[in-house]
């Protein structure tokens, strides 16, 4: 390492980062831990940075949060190292006289578990580290920007950070931010480590703004059209951080930054790193709609959290309703549906109705609760029994000398759904699955598990018939007709309809094609499409 009264731009400073499983030592332990050299003058050494999983002792548990937010499972632990032998590792990095001058974006928290590492593995040596925090440097050269946590600093700064947590992508987003803070530091009159300690302990403070101010200058937005568009607010880099659909572009862009207050940590988050917006102007919102989900599953932009495509499937349920697979054949050919298990309630009713026996698992089923959760069998009973009589249900005995017990279960959820309106739902929604079962409640989740698998055949067949039509719509307040021709879930024309033209006609599809052209993607478009159809 070179002398801390080196210049900042040719300094040796090492950057670490922990990712653990509590807020200090006595809460959690390191899960990841990364590292690099990086000098702001050599920006290819940011390539270099290395990071560890370490093993968790004995009996420590990683919570389900945990590793949504890191990635985290036992595969990982095959090439992990023990906590010792990453200080080690660590630890020769650092063979200077003087401590290493290090920067960590939030030092106080990884220092504290740092420190413990030192004085457990090296109890005879002092503090190997002289650090900076990033976040406190940030803080005074930028008292402007709404956040400065890692991802905003480095997406405002120009470098795309995944929004899961991972040592090696935080080491390396904090590298490219300190090469940036050292220009932005000469500017200050900071020149040497020992200038930039100085700095921070100084009692200069930037007055803090009474309101919010975003990077992106207010008369972009105030520029654009007031119609209807799909919108993506862009880094300085490029990148795509959100796509949006708008009836005006300019009100609702607008509305991102001007909100007084209710914004959520992501939403600004995001807006610190926005720099530009792009736009596609559409003839109608209805479009917008449409163009909005195709562009989202096209470049997968970090802070969309719905439409994202993922690793989502489609379905189609078996002619009894039992079993569903991922594309149709001629024994599942009821689709598409958005999970495997939409229909399972109709399913587990028919196989009831047909004489089978009320197992945990049917039981489970037919009330919509997790095979945990399954009423027992005397609850069960009372409820079913209180289910046939107010359904007016033949009797189980007859319903399977008929063979026809699906049609009898569809026949009974179509008489739910017509007769129930669709606000009785709403009274389950606050009802704990795992409350105690009783007669009744068995049959009020039976009718609404009912209920809704109906429903969901419905839709099926709604977007098979959509998959190839064509539609006509009027806007609300519109002076002009627009029309859609769709041929296999995809949009092949689109236009003004004026009074004395027809409506152009689809191709006619079998049965199977139209079965055939549904993905996650597809599945999607046709649903907005429905959802705008009904707005309208």
């Amino acid at each position: 390492m070179v002398r801390v009264s080196a210049a900042l731009l040719d300094l040796d400073v090492l950057v670490v980062d922990c990712q653990t499983t509590g807020a200090s030592p006595a809460h959690g332990v390191v899960l990841e831990l990364g590292w690099c050299v990086v000098r702001a003058s050599q920006p290819e050494r940011e390539a270099e940075a290395v990071a560890h999983w370490i093993t968790p002792p004995q009996g420590v548990r990683v919570s389900a949060q945990v590793r949504q937010l890191t990635g985290f499972q036992e595969s990982v632990l095959e090439n992990a190292l023990p906590a010792e032998q990453a200080w080690q590792r660590l630890r020769e990095l650092m063979r200077t006289a003087e401590p290493t001058p290090a920067a960590i974006h939030f030092a106080r928290f990884e220092l504290s578990f740092l420190r413990d590492w030192s004085e457990r593995f090296a109890p005879a040596e002092p503090f190997p580290l002289d650090a900076v925090c990033v976040h406190a440097i940030a803080c005074r050269l930028y008292p402007d920007l709404p956040r400065r946590n890692l991802r905003a600093l480095a997406g405002f700064l120009g470098h795309g950070l995944h929004l899961e947590r991972r040592s090696l992508g935080h080491v390396q987003a904090t590298a490219f931010i300190w090469r940036k803070l050292v220009g932005e530091l000469a500017g200050r009159d900071v020149h040497t480590w020992s200038d930039l300690t100085s700095w921070l302990a100084s009692a200069e403070r930037p007055a803090t703004p009474r309101k919010r101010r975003y990077p992106l200058a207010p008369a972009r937005y105030r520029e654009l059209p007031d119609a209807p568009g799909v919108y993506r607010m862009l880094r300085s880099n490029g990148d795509v951080l959100y796509v949006g659909k708008a009836t005006s572009l300019k009100k609702r862009v607008a509305s991102h930054f001007t909100k007084r207050s209710g914004a959520t940590e992501r939403a600004l988050e995001m807006l610190t790193q926005v720099s530009d917006i792009a736009f596609v102007a559409t003839s109608s919102a209805l479009e917008a709609a449409l163009l909005e989900t195709q562009t989202i599953k096209t470049v997968n932009p970090p802070y969309n959290v719905q439409l994202l495509l993922g690793e989502r499937s489609i379905w189609f349920a078996a002619a009894d309703l039992t079993s569903a697979e991922r594309a149709p054949d001629q024994r599942h050919r009821f689709g598409p549906l958005s999970s495997r298990y939409a229909v399972r309630a109709l399913g587990a009713l028919s196989e009831l109705l047909a004489g089978e026996a009320a197992t945990a698992l049917r039981r489970a089923a037919c009330v919509g609760a997790p095979l945990r959760f399954a009423p027992d069998e005397a609850s069960f009973a009372e409820g079913f029994a209180l289910f046939g009589a107010r359904s007016a249900t033949v009797p189980v005995g007859a319903t399977a000398r008929s063979g026809r017990p699906r049609q009898v279960a569809l026949a009974l959820a179509r008489r739910l759904v017509l007769a129930a309106p669709e606000e009785a739902e709403a009274d389950l929604e606050d009802e704990p699955v795992a409350a105690d079962w009783d007669g009744p409640r068995v049959c009020r989740h039976l009718e609404r598990a009912a209920a809704q698998s109906y429903r969901v055949l419905r839709r099926a067949s709604w977007l098979r018939l959509l998959a190839s039509s064509s539609v006509a719509y009027r806007e609300p307040g519109a002076s002009t007709t627009r029309f859609l021709l769709l041929d296999l879930a995809s949009i092949v024309e689109a236009g003004d309809l004026t009074a004395s033209a027809e409506l152009p006609a689809p191709a006619p599809r079998p049965q199977p094609a139209r079965q055939a052209c549904f993905d996650a993607t597809s599945y999607d478009a046709l649903r907005i499409l429905t959802t705008e159809l009904k707005r309208i």
